[in-house]
């Protein structure tokens, strides 16, 4: 939590007049921002777009904008925002905009605006230190890796000077730091009122200060956490508000997905044994009956996750597969014991319950757990798929809802106030049609008692992508499925670096595309060669910006989120068209689902879906009016099938090629050998 409020000394000519309260006055030519600063544009489509948000706000209608990169739909839904004078939640879809909202543009506003606000940023609990387990370790540090320790100075300086206890804000630390689990408290775990620190608690004046404020910023993970809650009756996250805007809507399904269904992992099993053992040797509790117990739930639990994921890559698969494998009996048992071994720690930590209400909360904890895994293993409602999938060392059980059309609809379109969805991808084809299906909206509207008004406004490109940029499909290139794809695949890409003399991102579908390609290319290149999972994300980004002439080769976490300015960046090169997996449990049980309600789920699911990843990667080249540069699609596809027009319409306008040979021409025409 942080809030942000206007500094009363600057901007003070500009406070009397009245056009600076209205959207033209501030965003219009020669408005308060075109005035206050030096490098502001006029841009009619961000006019456009904060003239549709105060309507939505204004009227309490729905509104879903498509704004393209450039367009700075940020401000163009803040400053409506502000003017209305409701409280409004923004929910970003990563950390990363959360960050930028508050720290840049709400700044930007508040230094200028004809009045003070209070804004806040609001994450999740894990992202604040917690003062208890804190002072716990100060007392007794035991770190989770040799190299946590290297941070401890670091943290405790911090500690002594900040005022959010938001982790962000400690120069640094890795964003995997292992320790800080045990530094930081899951809400079962957390004392409430009763804990010593719940005054001075950091969660504790974050909330506060969000039920203050006009706006708070939180992601779509806290929002769904939030929206979670409310509807199993439990006390809520976010305080009341007025109207929502979602921005980086696209991500929505995905993050829902994981709230309205059931996880269990490994490292939850881990979390809860730790969480228990620090919890009762605080309150001094901790005896050796209860210390047996924690070590068995750890061996079973260790036992059982390691016979499910025995022999598999990372990926998912359907448990039912899982249980009828060669390994069932041993599973079942290994599930036998880890239950009878978790229903006597719940008997265990039930003893204490007179005395510490805190046993209560984690016997409740252990039970809850356990009976997940039971229904995850059951698999017997048919509303849910159920899978299992292995990634970053943990095995992760899943239910999750085949059909969130209908859970949206119930949860969020019925209950909520004022919705506004933004993205700079959003539509495809066009319209919005996949979006409303996905989200439950377009059923929404059908079945509601009277007419519902929608606001829906594509916003036409900032850029001119005519001059700005060209696309490249190789017409005669083997389709993905033949053998010799990945050969092609390699020749084409050396080809286009020799014209851009490296400068580029090569962005790939799936690891096993990625690294094959790397493996006939890295020793033939003269350019630097990075590779995603060489360094972190952040390193390998700042690499690649400083040496001009390099190569990245990357998969699915590099095709948004990423800007690279300037001449780092000329070409981009994506191996395929990101269809997800139809063999993925997931995919395959909505693309069923579709199916037997006579629809088509390869052109109402598949190409959409994927229509939208394929914006995202050809997003990462223009990101401003300097930018120029080649976006290479290496799939044949486009070309020779009749849904390729459907993926070329969901593009900016930009000119399209087919042979390698016009890439030169026009790169000449327009770089010269550079």
């Amino acid at each position: 939590m942080a809030a942000v409020k206007e500094d009363k000394k600057s901007g003070a000519s500009k406070r009397g007049s009245k056009k600076a309260r209205t959207l033209e006055g501030i965003l219009g030519e020669g408005g308060l921002l075109d005035q206050m600063l030096e490098r502001y544009e006029f841009r009619p489509q961000q006019l456009q777009m904060a003239k549709r948000v105060a309507e939505a706000l204004k009227s309490d209608t729905m509104l879903m904008v498509e704004a393209a990169t450039g367009t700075g739909k940020t401000l163009a839904y803040l400053i409506p925002a502000l003017l209305s004078g409701k409280t409004v939640v923004v929910s970003t879809g990563t950390k990363a905009l959360q960050e930028q909202l508050f720290h840049k543009d709400i700044p930007l506003l508040a230094r200028h605006w004809h009045e003070s606000f209070d804004a806040v940023l609001l994450k999740g609990r894990r992202n604040y230190i917690c003062k208890q387990r804190y002072g716990e370790m100060l007392f007794n540090p035991r770190f989770r890796t040799a190299q946590d320790v290297e941070h401890w100075a670091t943290i405790k300086t911090w500690y002594e000077h900040t005022e959010t206890g938001d982790r962000a804000d400690i120069k640094g630390l890795p964003d995997d730091y292992p320790t800080w689990a045990d530094l930081s408290i899951s809400s079962d775990a957390c004392l409430g009122s009763k804990c010593k620190h719940y005054d001075s608690c950091f969660v504790t004046h974050a909330r506060k200060r969000a039920s203050e404020a006009k706006i708070v910023v939180v992601n779509h993970h806290l929002y769904f956490a939030d929206l979670a809650l409310r509807q199993n009756g439990y006390a809520e996250i976010l305080p009341e508000y007025d109207a929502v805007i979602f921005d980086e809507a696209h991500h929505l399904e995905q993050v829902a997905s994981g709230y309205f269904g059931m996880e269990v992992s490994n490292w939850r099993i881990t979390e809860l044994v730790s969480d228990i053992r620090k919890t009762m040797q605080a309150e001094d509790a901790l005896d050796a009956d209860l210390e047996s117990q924690l070590k068995t739930i750890g061996q079973r639990g260790t036992s059982f996750f390691t016979l499910l994921a025995f022999g598999l890559y990372e990926g998912r698969y359907p448990i039912a597969n899982i249980l009828t494998g060669h390994q069932k009996e041993r599973i079942e048992e290994a599930h036998r014991l880890f239950g009878v071994a978790m229903t006597e720690l719940e008997q265990e930590l039930k003893r204490f319950g007179q005395k510490f209400e805190i046993s209560e909360r984690l016997s409740d904890r252990a039970t809850d757990l356990k009976f997940e895994i039971d229904a995850i293993l059951a698999a017997n409602d048919e509303r849910y798929t159920y899978f299992m999938e292995l990634r970053d060392r943990g095995v992760f059980l899943n239910a999750a809802p085949i059909d969130l059309a209908e859970i949206f609809k119930k949860r969020l379109l019925e209950k909520e106030p004022t919705l506004i969805f933004t993205s700079a991808t959003l539509a495809t084809n066009d319209t919005f049609d996949y979006f409303k299906q996905r989200m439950g909206i377009t059923a929404y509207l059908e079945q509601a008692e009277e007419k519902i008004e929608v606001i829906e406004e594509i916003l036409p490109a900032v850029f001119d992508y005519e001059e700005q940029c060209l696309v490249y499909v190789p017409r005669r290139l083997p389709v993905p499925s033949d053998p010799s794809f990945i050969d092609g695949v390699a020749q084409i890409v050396e080809y286009l670096l020799g014209i851009s003399k490296g400068r580029a991102f090569v962005l790939f579908t799936s690891w096993s595309n990625m690294n094959a390609v790397h493996e006939l290319l890295a020793e033939r290149l003269e350019f630097t060669v990075f590779k995603q999972g060489e360094r972190p994300k952040g390193e390998l980004l700042e690499a690649f910006r400083q040496d001009e002439h390099s190569v990245l080769f990357a998969t699915s976490s590099f095709w948004e989120g990423v800007d690279v300015a300037g001449d780092a960046l000329k070409l981009v090169i994506i191996d395929k068209l990101p269809f997800a997996s139809p063999a993925d449990p997931l995919v395959r049980a909505r693309m069923d689902l579709l199916e037997s309600r006579g629809g088509n789920s390869f052109m109402d699911f598949s190409v959409p879906s994927a229509a939208l990843i394929l914006k995202q990667g050809f997003g990462r080249l223009i990101r401003s009016r300097q930018d120029t540069g080649v976006v290479a699609i290496l799939d044949s596809r486009i070309a020779t099938k009749r849904y390729g027009k459907h993926f070329l319409k969901s593009l900016p306008p930009a000119p399209v090629v087919w042979r390698a040979a016009e890439v030169k021409h026009w790169w000449r025409a327009k770089f010269g050998d550079s």
